[in-house]
């Protein structure tokens, strides 16, 4: 496998990875290749591998070595190498990183996670004639936070490289549908974001997210769990807070450096006191934290085709939980709510509607109890035992294709 995460390495990745190596494969996950240092370790079986890249060309590498002990020489074709190299070559200086740490394992199946990895498996593959496996997470093109020009040669290029994979996986039918549509491809197959249980978790009866917070015993609890970046929308959270009951607060569990920002603007509207910022959480402990709470919420806005089609890893974590939810009216959570019904959707661009639905829903015992029971039933599918099996199946058939 390789994943272009340089900080966490998504929980999803780790699953899948997991799931084969109790299915009896053995497993190397190359991941990051922009970490600040290298690493090598197993985790549940799953041998590891962390590069810090060094900006370099390997093709350079060797060119060099063949060059004169001449240092003017030497910058003279570093120069020329790499503006030919991001002008004309097809793998560039990164690609050709990640495709030399790739072809220093032997190989099946490679597996690629995300668009940045997508020609290196190609790449690999083609050398030790191993089969390809695409697994898109989102529409990768189709962020509101890349330069227009990025989202345009990000679209060509996995519109050009999809057709060599042997399998296309993604996250949702909603995206599967749109990359069929718009690359003229088989549809992809579809493994959720769900999650599995910790160990001991049906007996857990504490509350870690007041414990860790200092959030008094009595008070209510919503809770936004994952990045804390700008497009997310967490502004409209905080300043929902002063819509809440005085006994409700906002607990956000997650990492950022825009949570600076969001501290600022809590304390300027006088909430400060009300939102309480827990950190980074390890993605296997975060169940504990999720079941803390009394409604979870996804503030994500149809800022691009990205967050309007996603259906995150928080929104799985909520249901194992038994966790209410609150969302914008969004496809997936749409979908969600009519077959499972533990959704509430609210206007998220307005933080007078957001802290209204908390009130009214924190008013209404029956609707939350009846909430967390349809969490509780939809958690019979939702899980990543059920999604797991998916990904047997598919290395299952993968296997016997010729």
């Amino acid at each position: 496998m390789i994943t272009p995460d340089s900080y966490m390495i998504d929980r999803r990745i780790l699953l899948e990875a997991k799931t084969l190596v109790q299915a009896g494969h053995s497993v190397i996950l190359l991941a990051g290749f922009e970490c600040p240092e290298e690493e090598h370790y197993v985790l549940d079986g799953i041998e590891i591998y962390r590069y810090k890249y060094d900006w370099d060309d390997e093709r350079l590498k060797k060119i060099r070595a063949m060059l004169p002990d001449n240092d003017k020489i030497k910058m003279f074709v570093n120069k020329v190498f790499m503006r030919l190299a991001r002008k004309f070559f097809e793998i560039n200086p990164f690609d050709q990183f990640m495709i030399t740490k790739l072809l220093q394992f032997d190989a099946d199946v490679y597996h690629v996670h995300d668009l940045p990895c997508l020609k290196a498996g190609i790449q690999a593959a083609r050398k030790k004639g191993a089969k390809l496996i695409y697994d898109a997470h989102e529409l990768y093109y189709a962020q509101d936070v890349l330069p227009i020009s990025l989202q345009r040669k990000y679209f060509k290029d996995e519109k050009k490289y999809i057709r060599y994979p042997d399998v296309v996986i993604t996250v949702n039918p909603f995206i599967a549908g749109l990359m069929a549509e718009r690359y003229h491809i088989k549809e992809p197959e579809v493994i959720m974001n769900c999650t599995e249980l910790p160990d001991r978790f049906t007996s857990y009866t504490g509350n870690i997210v007041k414990e860790k917070g200092g959030i008094p015993s009595d008070w209510k609890v919503v809770l936004y769990q994952g990045w804390i970046s700008p497009e997310r929308n967490i502004e409209t959270l905080i300043k929902g807070v002063s819509f809440f009951p005085e006994d409700t607060c906002l607990a956000l569990v997650g990492y950022g450096e825009y949570e600076a920002t969001l501290r600022k603007l809590a304390e300027e509207l006088g909430v400060l006191e009300r939102v309480f910022f827990l950190g980074k959480v390890p993605s296997h402990e975060m169940l504990y934290y999720s079941v803390g709470a009394d409604i979870g919420v996804i503030p994500y806005r149809p800022i691009d085709e990205n967050h309007r089609y996603c259906s995150p890893n928080k929104l799985f974590e909520y249901v194992l939980a038994g966790v209410p939810i609150i969302t914008d009216d969004l496809p997936f959570f749409q979908m969600m709510q009519e077959k499972y019904g533990f959704i509430c959707v609210t206007d998220m661009s307005s933080p007078e509607a957001f802290g209204r639905t908390v009130t009214e829903l924190l008013a209404s015992n029956q609707k939350l109890s009846s909430m967390r029971i349809n969490c509780k039933r939809a958690a019979e599918e939702l899980n990543w035992e059920v999604e797991g099996k998916k990904l047997l199946e598919i290395y299952k058939h993968i296997a016997t294709k010729k």
